[in-house]
């Protein structure tokens, strides 16, 4: 998840079952459901309770195959769960095929041990993948680091990646599978490249003698410019302060006056090849230096570091220690892991002993590095003083940390770092952190392979849908929606719409045959009636009106007339329309009293919508319209129907909503009462949809009586001034998908 969030891909569920990773899960993705144990989740996505998402990633326990355990591979329970993975995997599949849509993208993840396991779990997993009638055998007797196999149900490919060459210090060599059923869609331009693209030189690797903090061969007569014969040279300075200062040199000599500065702090500072006056307490920088009076081999030996300005007459060595490849330096935390070639740098902490040995000219900081810290002695007078160690360390390798575990794998820092059993974050404990994070995927490899699918995917632009407006103004009208709404809501024999409203949803539906449509305005469910039964008159009737009445004058003789009860069927439902499309803001609003109550809305010539009438005509044949409340139209809903409820959105805390929906509004009981009668309706064997709003008593009601919830984004379509109106996170809940 961490790893495709930049690609833009959000995750659709997570199965987790052990307790803390799950609450890393909520903490950074507190919308998305845990269904914690995969092995039942294959029969809800068949029952429909469970998305079929457009990919499926996962790595099930390595356990059983790892060269760490005891690898009973597939007679380990938890060896077995490659199997269940499979499983999944065709339900996700079978699901999509029955609304429509492309087969998912399958990713697994497992330890090389599996290529090996004795009993061929590896070539069952892969020959279930991709639909073989029994396990597949390697050819030579023994799997590859990496293949492909083009079976009936799926393409198969793997390969062995290791975490190294994808700009993480550490080795870890995993075996990453790819399959799918798509068209135009091979799994094998995802892991395979071209051997001029691959990033994993090999490293060397021949065993070495000196340590870390040996500089090698030492200084061997360098100069300012480049040795051929020296890789790394050196730059000599003698009794003046310069040098090439941009050159990018690991080791140089200075001679003479010159000393390196230093600093204490966290963070390195760039080396400078000029004097620095400043005192070490300003710096950025901590830089360890040594000298001596040696250039022609090994630094044994550390001379005194003299005091600014005092001149030396015979070459002295300074290098420093930096935290690209050799050992860091630090007091409590290790600097950044870097890396090179694949090499992880050796962590070191070093405590430091000052001591300071009297000479004539002054006194004098003094380097020893047998091992032995002395305490600090300061002569008085000038005069010769005990000979001490100015610096003695004891080099130790030390455990990383969880934050450096986290960088290792490619995580933020302190991603793990969560509020736990009723702790502070300040207090979570490292052993459930470094479970947590070895137990994951290197996010950089992870991140790879999402971009070679994203990449592998037909670039070929689909043809845009051309949606059918409908031909009212409707308060909450879901035409911006359908995009979404069309892909959430499956085939089925009828759709039906106990809160039809403006249309949009029946008038764009291709996966219906039949459709009932009800509503508790009476007036709408009429007009749509008239225009089933005598469509030529209505539309007749009302663009007369149109096109002679559109002034406040007829406008108010029209409603009063309306309001009266004085037109009979088809002149009320011309009347209707003409309100719709004339009153402000198409806002259908009844009073206490049941009187349409909107006033005209000044418009200079109101659009008459002939296209969207003859569209809904062709769709009318299949309808039933019916004036009638929720309950009772959920009361017909059973086996192989589609429900989609649009009810008045609950409003959010703090905010008024437009809750209309008869004389006495759209309470919360009936929110509960909507809820209540739509799970009736699932359990007699209907898939059901709500839309509504994010309000937090909204998403608790739901989520109580076992809806999934699906988050939309829609552009707002009630406010005095359209260009006011805002995109707003909504939800559709769901039984049965």
């Amino acid at each position: 998840s961490v790893a495709w969030e930049s690609l833009g891909w959000q995750p659709a569920w997570f199965a987790e079952i052990e307790a803390f990773p799950s609450a890393v899960l909520a903490h950074h993705w507190p919308d998305v459901t845990n269904l914690g144990d995969m092995t039942g989740i294959a029969a809800a996505v068949h029952a429909g309770d469970v998305e079929a998402p457009d990919m499926l990633v996962g790595g099930t326990p390595c356990q059983a195959f790892s060269i760490a355990g005891l690898r009973y591979g597939l007679a380990d329970k938890r060896g077995q769960l490659s199997l269940s993975y499979v499983e999944l995997a065709n339900a996700i599949d079978d699901k999509r095929r029955e609304r429509g849509e492309e087969e998912a993208i399958t990713v697994w993840e497992n330890v090389p041990g599996v290529l090996s396991s004795k009993d061929n779990a590896f070539g069952c997993f892969i020959g279930a993948l991709a639909g073989e009638s029994c396990e597949l055998q390697p050819a030579g007797g023994k799997w590859p680091n990496a293949g492909c196999v083009y079976g009936p149900s799926r393409i198969v490919a793997w390969r062995v990646l290791d975490a190294q060459f994808f700009g993480v210090a550490q080795r870890r060599r995993r075996v990453f599978v790819v399959a799918s059923a798509r068209k135009e869609f091979d799994p094998a331009e995802v892991l395979f490249e071209f051997d001029s693209l691959r990033r994993d030189t090999p490293p060397r690797r021949e065993p070495q003698t000196a340590v870390t903090t040996d500089t090698g061969s030492g200084i061997e007569g360098g100069s300012h410019w480049d040795n051929p014969a020296n890789p790394h040279p050196t730059l000599n300075q003698a009794n003046n302060i310069g040098g090439i200062g941009a050159s990018n040199q690991e080791v140089f000599s200075q001679r003479g006056a010159g000393l390196v500065s230093g600093a204490y702090s966290d963070i390195s500072r760039t080396l400078l090849a000029k004097e620095n006056d400043s005192t070490a307490e300003d710096l950025d920088t901590y830089i360890l230096a040594y000298g001596g009076g040696n250039t022609g081999g090994n630094i044994d030996v550390a001379t005194a570091c003299t005091a600014h300005g005092v001149r030396m007459d015979f070459d002295t060595e300074t290098f420093a220690v930096h935290g690209t490849q050799d050992p860091d330096t630090n007091h409590e935390l290790a600097h950044t892991l870097g890396r090179n070639h694949g090499q992880e740098n050796v962590i070191i902490t070093e405590p430091y002993t000052i001591a300071i040995r009297g000479r004539e000219e002054g006194s004098t900081v003094e380097v020893r590095n047998d091992g032995t810290a002395n305490a600090l002695l300061t002569p008085n007078g000038g005069r010769a003083g005990i000979g001490v160690g100015a610096v003695g360390w004891g080099m130790q390798v030390r455990r990383l940390t969880p934050v450096e575990c986290e960088r290792l794998q490619g995580f933020p820092d302190n991603h793990t770092l969560i509020s736990w059993r009723g702790k502070d974050a300040a207090d979570c404990p490292d052993g459930q952190r470094y479970k947590a994070i070895g137990n994951s995927m290197a996010v950089p490899v992870m991140r790879w392979i999402g971009e070679r699918i994203a990449e592998a995917l037909p670039i070929q632009e689909p043809t845009p849908r051309r949606w059918q407006r409908p031909f009212l103004k409707w308060a909450g009208g879901k035409y911006s929606l359908l995009p979404e709404l069309e892909r959430l809501i499956p085939a089925g024999k009828r759709l039906i719409e106990p809160f039809v409203g403006g249309g949009s949803v029946f008038l764009n539906s291709d996966k219906h045959e039949r459709f009932l449509l009800a509503d508790i305005n009476a007036d709408l469910i009429n007009l749509y009636q008239m225009l089933t039964i005598v469509p030529d008159s209505v539309i007749a009737e009302a663009m007369k009106a149109f096109r002679h009445l559109n002034d406040a004058e007829n406008y108010t003789a029209i409603r009063e007339a309306f309001n009266a009860w004085q037109l009979n069927a088809i002149e009320r439902a011309a009347a209707f329309l003409y309100l719709n499309r004339h009153c402000f803001n198409g806002l259908m609003r009844y009073n206490l009293d049941g009187f349409f109550n909107v006033g005209w809305g000044k418009y200079k010539a109101p659009y008459f919508p002939e296209k969207e009438l003859m569209a809904f005509r062709k769709k009318s044949s299949a309808c039933v319209f019916m004036n009638a409340g929720f309950e009772r139209t959920l009361r017909l809903a059973g086996d192989g129907d589609v429900v989609y409820c649009d009810p008045p959105y609950e409003p959010m805390p703090g905010t008024a909503g437009f809750t209309s929906y008869a004389s006495g509004g759209f309470s919360w009981d009936s929110q509960v009462a909507l809820a209540e009668s739509c799970v009736a309706a699932h359990q007699r064997g209907a898939k059901v949809f709500i839309s509504n709003s994010t309000a937090p008593r909204v998403i608790e009601l739901y989520e109580r009586h076992g809806f999934t919830l699906h988050r939309v984004n829609a552009r707002r379509s009630i406010s005095s001034k359209g260009s006011t109106r805002e995109t707003a996170n909504d939800i559709v809940a769901s039984l049965g998908i």
